[in-house]
């Protein structure tokens, strides 16, 4: 039973640290806050759900899409 504990609190205390070290990334544009983000995001979404393209080819598209509109992403 103690080892069972010990290994939970191990394996929380790994997932704690890993959270805290991952980087964040977010889409900003000076002036922009994040609500006009995530709907631009949304809106950008929207348009490649209207393609055949592959998933890769559709996140690849989404970046140029948010740049386009004077996004870039940030990391954190």
């Amino acid at each position: 039973m103690h080892t069972l504990r010990l290994a939970m609190l191990s394996l929380l205390l790994t997932s704690l640290l890993s959270a805290c070290a991952s980087t964040r990334t977010q889409w900003e544009k000076p002036g922009a806050n994040s609500t006009e983000a995530h709907n631009t995001w949304a809106g950008c979404q929207y348009e490649l759900g209207l393609t055949d393209k592959s998933d890769n080819e559709k996140q690849t598209l989404l970046k140029y899409c948010m740049e386009r509109e004077g996004y870039r992403l940030q990391s954190y």
